[in-house]
């Protein structure tokens, strides 16, 4: 495995790390229960390693998710314009109707004081 520091990388890594530790599992035993070296865990959390495509399959399996979920980054998104461009990319997208759902929606869960 190549050593890197990557954006997509590093967010992998803190989503893996997230995963885990929701279920209450260290390194060690991510590691011991998926058969990967718990080093290695630490490295690809850290963002230093890019795993191969098995490796993230055995992770998705002992963490009991399915693969597409390991990659779902946007709740490992910490920068405020990063997150406000993706949201916006998303709205630029839909219907009137799409977007007053989302209006109802997002009143419905932040209630204007």
């Amino acid at each position: 495995m190549k050593k890197v520091k990557d954006e997509q990388i590093i967010l992998l890594g803190r989503r893996i790390r997230t995963l885990r530790t929701s279920k209450g599992l260290t390194q060690q035993e991510l590691g011991y229960r998926a058969d990967v070296d718990y080093k290695f865990i630490g490295e690809i959390e850290r963002g230093n390693m890019n795993p191969s495509f098995k490796v993230l399959v055995k992770i998705a399996n002992t963490l009991d998710i399915e693969l597409p979920e390991i990659l779902r980054f946007e709740q490992e998104i910490s920068d405020q314009k990063e997150l406000e461009s993706r949201i916006t990319q998303i709205l630029k997208t839909m219907s009137v109707e799409k977007l007053q759902n989302v209006l109802l929606l997002l009143r419905t869960l932040y209630p204007v004081r």
